[in-house]
């Protein structure tokens, strides 16, 4: 079972789409910026990175580190490093 099952905010290595990252249920509050910090807990990235969101509507968008409320829908993990990996040791990505 995916790590993300019934989460309605799911993370994605873009260069596998077949198996998300992770996840989280969407609760009033949360922010980009709170999204942000919670990507760099959860996952070890070796450089910056930046958070692409995919739109039914507009496709593909940056998302900024602001204060603006987070959406459902799946959120890509885009660094400029040669490493992503989990905290828990297991690597999803490398160049």
């Amino acid at each position: 079972m995916y790590r993300s099952a019934g989460r309605d905010v799911h993370f994605y290595n873009p260069n596998d789409l077949t198996e998300p990252l992770g996840g989280l249920v969407l609760t009033n509050g949360i922010t980009n910026a709170n999204l942000y910090a919670m990507v760099e807990v959860f996952l070890d990235i070796d450089n910056n990175f930046i958070l692409r969101h995919q739109d039914v509507t507009d496709g593909l968008r940056d998302i900024p580190r602001d204060e603006q409320a987070i959406q459902p829908g799946n959120y890509y993990v885009i660094t400029e490093g040669r490493r992503l990996s989990c905290i828990h040791g297991q690597v999803v990505f490398e160049l």
